[in-house]
């Protein structure tokens, strides 16, 4: 598995002449893929497999640097056509090779015309978030807590970070990521094309993720430790208060629009520290020995018995049934699921990763591990994609600790 996400990682690095530093230069970028379906650097995706400690300090380093000075609003709304709205210190979905952000999906402009609102009126919650944890994988591997204090666009990296904890669109007494059904904030990229309403749960655990690196940040500031050990657990018992479903185990995915059992931020909700419960363990195992939620070590965010209606799985969704978001096969959050269910059964979780494990053998020479499948292999995207051949790796060394 180690070996798989290093050369996954080197898969899905290419060397590109950008313009991210004040004048153009080539660097090597990391992207969501091997096969550069998306022509861009993704925050999410790069933060994610940055938790692998496999990317080389000063490549980190300056991929976060990319962030605080490219891919970030200032501190003023930016508003744009559509009535789109971008808040301050939003970052970007996205950022151009020319060093202009794109702060919603579905598009390439970086103007004032970044789309229609079909992806959000507000930019998705998760770039804040995953930036946050990003410097945090970069300080635990590097021990350069001195980026802290480097200066970006006039403020400190570490004043950076607190402007994008605060975000948008919070819920002031639940500390919760919260979406308006008419004017909808996209929670993360793994599901930009579904629409949800309410709170939303893996924006919420994202936040909490965050919140639990600012407090490791500013160990040596005790009032501002105390600040973000409070916010987390404040943000922890709202997850478990509003989200979870005792009668199933399962958690919701949202209050409003969507509600309903999420398979992927279920098992992350328990890889990221929120509830080990064991009915929560007992449904992903079931599910997983039951094939409604897993084939070929790959998972699908609805279970099979759960689809909304007879052809889709979510309520709300632009996509067709059984494809990408809409039904398809991920092996991003394989590592979650397989950590979930080793708190309980170690062997069944070394099944669900074997099973990924030969997927990927079987089919390597035509672009395994994909970014998603169906149920058969017969439709497939995104090829020596970046998620699905790093996080396995990074959860099966939690595992085996």
């Amino acid at each position: 598995m180690r070996d798989l996400a290093i050369k996954t990682i080197a898969d899905c690095t290419f060397e590109k002449r950008v313009s991210y530093f004040g004048k153009e230069k080539v660097m090597p970028l990391l992207l969501p893929s091997g096969d550069e379906k998306y022509i861009s650097f993704w925050v999410r995706d790069c933060a994610m497999m940055a938790e692998s400690g496999l990317i080389p300090d000063s490549i980190l380093k300056s991929y976060i640097e990319i962030i605080a000075l490219c891919g970030q609003n200032g501190k003023e709304t930016l508003y744009l056509e559509n009535n789109l709205i971008v808040p301050p210190y939003a970052v970007a979905d996205h950022i151009n090779y020319d060093g202009n952000p794109v702060f919603y999906p579905g598009t390439y402009e970086s103007g004032k015309n970044q789309g229609d609102g079909t992806y959000g009126i507000y930019p998705p919650f998760c770039d804040n978030y995953y930036f946050i944890m990003m410097v945090g994988f970069y300080i635990e591997q590097s021990g350069d807590k001195s980026i802290l204090q480097n200066i970006y666009r006039g403020l400190t990296l570490a004043e950076i970070l607190e402007h994008t904890f605060v975000g948008y669109n919070i819920d002031a007494e639940s500390a919760l990521c919260l979406s308006e059904k008419e004017k909808f904030t996209v929670d993360w990229g793994f599901v930009d094309a579904i629409k949800k309403s309410g709170e939303l749960l893996m924006a919420s655990i994202l936040r909490y993720n965050a919140s639990k690196t600012l407090e490791m940040l500013f160990e040596n500031i005790p009032q501002k430790q105390n600040f973000y050990k409070t916010e987390a657990e404040k943000i922890k018992n709202s997850i478990l208060e509003v989200f979870y479903d005792e009668n199933s185990g399962w958690f919701y995915s949202a209050t409003g629009l969507c509600k309903q059992h999420d398979i992927w931020a279920t098992a992350y909700a328990v890889y990221s520290g929120i509830s080990a419960a064991p009915k929560i363990i007992k449904a992903l195992k079931k599910a997983y020995e039951d094939k409604t939620a897993v084939v070929d070590g790959y998972v699908r965010h609805i279970l099979t018995t759960d689809d909304f209606a007879e052809n889709t799985a979510w309520e709300s969704t632009i996509l067709e049934y059984n494809t990408y978001q809409n039904g398809g096969y991920w092996a991003t959050p394989t590592g979650w699921y397989a950590y979930a269910i080793s708190l309980q059964d170690k062997n069944l979780a070394f099944s669900l990763l074997r099973d990924f494990e030969n997927h990927t053998k079987n089919y390597e020479k035509i672009g395994a591990p994909f970014e998603w499948i169906n149920e058969n292999t017969t439709n497939f995207s995104g090829l020596k994609y970046g998620t699905s051949g790093v996080l396995p790796y990074i959860a099966l060394k939690r595992i085996l600790i």
